[in-house]
């Protein structure tokens, strides 16, 4: 019968058969019966200790932890040998399970004692691993942990492969991984607890009884790697592993409702980037059925509340909110005042009222919002992450009281929540950023200009770290557009505290963030190499694994976290090193002022607070004063010229008018900006001599308006009529571009596609390409030829390119942007993602390859970006939409011009000119044309 019940056991471990468990505890206890005296009762009590912690496991019955812990105390002194050892490590592990159960610090002392006695065999310092474990759970005793993480450790080195329990060894170290990475906010310490979660998963058997608790610990994992880094696929993969898990457990078993609050929580957080509102509703319906089903009482209620809330945010969907506030106060009301539920609930019933008070203006919203916030920050701790979000709602509630009262003590009030939650190093860097954003505007309004220089500075310095290499550019991108504007802001206050040559340094470090990542990779490593040439090969492999990327799953998603940690890691080993401190920083204004020697740069900046160009020359800066430009003014003028260019395309009245429109833009593009700016400049009239070089870089929407083009028309002033414009994205991409290998020759490759699936035939193509053969000796990859595997191998064995085919931009994702070549794209992402030494100029004779996403547009995220960061010394693009002929017309204008010996601004520029006089009043089909670089 003993055999029997062992045999039964070994089987619901392997199957999950809930019957078996229970019958081999019913054969024990027969078994026990006939032998009240003989001394085999000592080795059976001890086995049915061990299928009762098993029931335990499946049902948390305490009833049975103590029946079982009673029967190993009356066995281990009888038993001798490995019987013995196993039943005192029985004990150990019962006692830890009691402890976590009840949540007795005095009981899990008593298992670390007892399980500190045991040999040190990889089993009992399995169990060791656990007790120290939930001693720093219990009493956040740091100490413990590092010693769970070190026992575990040993335990996974000294255990077989090929032993059944080496799954769950590998699973507790990497839970007791992921304690640390909690605690010490470490990102490569998750990605070693992910690494041996992940190990465990792989390494048992799909109906092993572990495999729910193993898939819900690694999907615990991905949570917080989700939540800490923004990581959407760690989110999704999350979600996925825990539906798996849910659909294959009963509702009636001891952790389903821990599974759906795991569930709910990733869901919530998943939802919250993406806006995936289908699979919100799916798991509020399995919230409301996991109610009562062995969660913590207030628990579900809580996420089902949260993710109510979301829906309002996503939708307006108005009953939403309100049964969001209802499922907060539920808690509040029944949860003690200060446990973890109730100050969570507290928190987002504050922000709950909160968005009813801006839907409605009703004051008592407000009210409540302000009095739940207040207390939730009473009673959350100080240093945590969650203190640092209750502080940044507290800081908005007090700032829209502010507004209504004028009450200068609310107002310091608001500051104070802000400066908090700005410093507190435990927050999420988002959470950090946007509150020193709200502090500093705080000290703007107030006048404090230095101070609030200062407070951006501290913002902007974090925006590299909020968009770490490991995640997906898209993910990276939606991050940067909750940011957008930080830099104008933070560059406008430096200006008010008279420190232009900061502003120039804020713009620099809060744009372009994800080009700036793009050109550390492609920095010198020559003097690197020379010094330390094991750490420069580290470096290069690191860059290498981390080019700009989609989303990444399972073990691909882990590789690339964990080069991102080892990139890291080699950075800071390097400027360890003597003459290395500054290695890979942005550059110094010094540095960014040389690059200016063939022209000045005109930083265009748009603020709330005031609006400038920054016109930077060797010599220094410059302040040119825009009173006439605004954020509003820009977005306006944005729009109209947008819907003018929309409406271009209808022949008719609709056509004039929209010209008309485009006009007016431009013109007022003159009055406000270009004309001050050349008058500082003293480009006052159209040049007798060598044409002025003058490179634009504007700041925000701006960037999606043609400043070249810029002027009074027909016949007046005109920037076309007195300088050559080029732009840049940021002065760090015009000084890459300065410093890359000068070309010995200048072959060309022609791309060429008169046809491709889904649009229209582009009739000029085919002229376009032979008429540029013909001026210059070149490669063509025609039609069928123009694949996008043929078109990469031609672009790193040539130094020049021409496209002439179809292009789009994607305002959504504006890395999706692409050249529609014979078998599908080639995005922004994929030619961000080259590194083509010596290459000299990119022709993209196509649509929109300069137009950037309207929410990033700081990002200058688009073809004619990635073809410059890629290594082209001169990129040709176009901002909308070009005519056919037109674009033939000035293609082959253009290339004339080079041949000719003209550099690749003034010929583009001269093109220009000549189209212009072709069709004068038609301002669409000449000014989408721009060249980029040096």
């Amino acid at each position: 019968m003993n055999d029997l019940a062992m045999g039964l056991r070994d089987r619901y471990r392997h199957t999950g058969n809930q019957a078996d468990l229970l019958e081999g505890i019913a054969q024990l206890r027969t078994a026990l019966e006939y032998v009240p005296h003989h001394p085999i009762r000592h080795a059976m009590t001890a086995n049915l200790s061990a299928l009762l912690m098993d029931r335990f496991d499946t049902l948390g019955d305490v009833p049975d932890l103590h029946e079982a812990l009673a029967g190993l105390d009356e066995a281990i002194p009888m038993l001798d040998g490995e019987n013995q050892l196993v039943a005192a490590m029985m004990r150990a592990e019962t006692l830890t399970k009691l402890a976590e159960h009840v949540r007795d610090p005095a009981c899990v002392d008593d298992a670390v004692e007892s399980a500190s006695r045991l040999p040190r065999l990889p089993a009992a310092q399995f169990v060791l691993g656990r007790a120290l474990r939930l001693r720093y759970e219990l009493a956040d005793d740091h100490a413990a942990l590092v010693d769970a993480a070190d026992v575990m450790a040993q335990c996974v080195r000294a255990g077989r492969a090929d032993d059944p329990n080496y799954p769950v060894w590998l699973n507790e170290l990497g839970n007791v991984l992921q304690r640390s990475a909690e605690h010490s906010r470490d990102e490569s310490v998750r990605q070693s607890a992910i690494r041996h979660l992940r190990e465990a998963v792989a390494g048992s058997p799909s109906t092993s009884v572990h495999m729910p608790k193993f898939k819900v610990d690694l999907a615990a994992a991905l949570h917080d790697r989700g939540h800490y880094t923004n990581d959407v696929a760690a989110l999704r993969e999350a979600v996925n592993l825990l539906r798996e898990v849910l659909a294959t457990t009963e509702p009636d078993t001891r952790s389903w409702g821990n599974y759906c609050e795991l569930y709910l929580s990733s869901v919530s957080a998943l939802v919250e980037r993406t806006g995936d509102i289908e699979l919100l509703d799916r798991a509020v319906q399995i919230g409301r059925s996991a109610r009562g089903r062995g969660s913590r009482d207030a628990t579900i209620p809580l996420l089902l509340g949260m993710l109510h809330h979301t829906r309002f945010e996503l939708t307006g969907f108005q009953p939403g909110l309100a049964q969001a506030i209802n499922a907060f106060t539920e808690v509040v009301e029944s949860v003690p005042y200060g446990e973890q539920d109730h100050v969570v609930a507290l928190g987002n019933l504050g922000r709950s009222c909160f968005a009813a008070y801006r839907f409605s203006d009703d004051p008592e919203a407000l009210r409540r919002s302000v009095t739940a916030l207040a207390t939730a920050v009473r009673a959350s701790a100080p240093g945590t992450p969650q203190r640092s979000e209750c502080q940044v709602n507290y800081g908005e509630v007090l700032y829209a009281q502010y507004q209504l009262s004028r009450d200068p003590a609310v107002l310091a009030a608001a500051a104070h929540a802000f400066r908090e939650a700005a410093q507190n190093e435990a927050a999420p860097l988002g959470v950090q950023i946007g509150a020193a954003r709200s502090w500093a505007r705080i000290e703007a309004e107030a006048g404090n200009w230095r101070r609030a220089r200062d407070i951006y500075a501290f913002a902007v310095g974090l925006l590299p770290l909020v968009v770490p290499r490991s995640l997906a550019r898209v993910d990276q991108q939606r991050l940067l557009a909750n940011l957008n504007g930080l830099a104008a802001d933070a560059a406008a206050s430096a200006l008010w505290a008279d420190d232009p040559e900061t502003a120039v340094r804020l713009l620099e470090l809060g744009r372009g963030v994800l080009g700036g990542q793009v050109l550390q990779s492609r920095s010198d490593l020559s003097g690197l190499r020379a010094v330390a040439p094991e750490l420069a090969e580290r470096l290069r492999a690191a860059f290498a694994g981390l080019v700009p990327s989609g989303h990444r799953v399972g073990a691909a998603a882990d590789e690339r976290h964990d080069r991102d940690a080892q990139l890291r890691h080699v950075v800071d080993e390097v400027r360890a090193l003597p003459g290395f401190e500054d290695f890979l920083a942005p550059p110094k204004l010094s540095h960014l002022l040389a690059c200016t020697m063939d022209g000045p740069v005109v930083l265009i900046n748009v603020s709330r607070f005031r609006s400038d160009a920054l016109i930077v020359r060797p010599a220094g800066v410059s302040v040119v004063e825009l009173p006439g430009v605004t954020p509003d003014s820009v977005a306006d003028q944005a729009a109209a010229f947008g819907a003018a260019l929309a409406a271009s395309k209808q022949p008719g009245q609709g056509e004039t008018d929209a010209q008309a429109v485009v006009t007016g833009v431009l013109g007022w593009l003159w009055d406000v900006i270009a004309e001050p700016v050349l008058k500082r400049l003293g480009h006052l009239g159209t040049p007798s001599g060598a044409w002025p070089r003058v490179w634009w870089s504007p700041v925000g929407q701006l960037a999606l308006l043609p400043i070249h083009a810029a002027g009074r028309f027909p016949g007046a002033a005109t920037v076309l009529d007195r300088v050559v414009s080029s732009y840049t994205p940021t002065l760090r991409a015009l000084q890459h571009s300065g410093t890359r290998e000068t070309p010995t020759g200048d072959t060309l490759v022609i791309v060429a596609l008169r046809d491709a699936r889904g649009v229209k035939t582009l009739r000029g193509v085919e002229r376009e390409a032979s008429k540029i053969g013909e001026l210059r000796a070149a490669t063509r990859l025609d039609g069928a030829e123009a694949t996008v595997d043929a078109v990469r191998t031609a672009l790193t064995s040539h130094a020049s390119v021409h496209f002439a085919c179809h292009a789009a931009s994607d305002p959504d994702d504006p890395s999706g942007g692409h050249l529609l070549l014979y078998d599908g794209p080639l995005s922004v992402l994929d030619v961000s993602a080259l590194d083509l030494s010596g290459a000299r100029l990119a022709v993209l004779s196509a649509c929109e390859t300069s137009l950037g996403a309207h929410r990033i547009p700081d990002e200058g995220l688009h073809l004619v970006s990635a073809f410059q960061l890629a290594g082209y010394r001169q990129v040709v693009g176009t901002l909308w939409q070009v005519n056919d002929l037109v674009a033939r017309l000035v293609a082959e204008d253009l290339h004339e011009g080079v041949v000719a010996g003209e550099d690749v601004a003034t010929a583009l520029h001269h093109a220009v000119r000549r189209c212009r006089e072709r069709f004068p009043k038609t301002p669409t089909l000449w000014a989408a044309h721009l060249c980029s670089g040096r």
